[in-house]
């Protein structure tokens, strides 16, 4: 089974001039982890993620391992500070500009596989050539399309 079978079509998308704070709200209205970024012609020039804002909130010296040599933890306050920083910075410094692309002919075992030894994301975005986004498959839909053939299969 090829990506363009089971990508998903209808995805809801960011504009790499709109700020963090922002796109972060339409995420949380549409119950969105992430949203692919597009500049003006609609090329995929990276992905906004809950994970890319956390990533930017933490103070660097958190980020960086050194949690273990200071004896307390940055407070609330803190990190409330850091997230109006955020919110107001355009998506294009937060972004991860490496997302996993993958081809609408690809497999589904290599499209698996591509999100598995990613990382940090759980998404591919499916794209043309020229990195025109086409559509977007998550982990969870490979995992509830192999259940629906299970299913499938065990009623047959």
């Amino acid at each position: 089974m090829f990506a363009e079978k089971f990508m998903i079509t209808n995805v809801i998308t960011a504009q790499e001039h709109e700020l963090t704070g922002d796109v972060h709200e339409k995420m949380t209205a549409e119950s969105l982890r992430m949203l692919p970024v597009l500049d003006q012609e609609g090329h995929v020039v990276g992905i906004l993620s809950t994970f890319s804002i956390m990533q930017h909130i933490i103070p660097d010296y958190l980020n960086n391992g050194d949690l273990s040599l200071i004896s307390y933890a940055p407070d609330l306050g803190i990190l409330r500070r850091k997230f109006k920083e955020v919110i107001t910075c355009p998506i294009n410094e937060m972004m991860d500009s490496s997302p996993l692309l993958v081809h609408k002919e690809d497999s589904l075992l290599s499209v698996a596989a591509a999100i598995s030894s990613h990382g940090k994301h759980e998404y591919a975005l499916v794209a043309d050539d020229h990195k025109k986004l086409l559509g977007v498959i998550s982990a969870g839909d490979i995992l509830n399309l192999l259940k629906q053939k299970t299913s499938e299969s065990n009623d047959a």
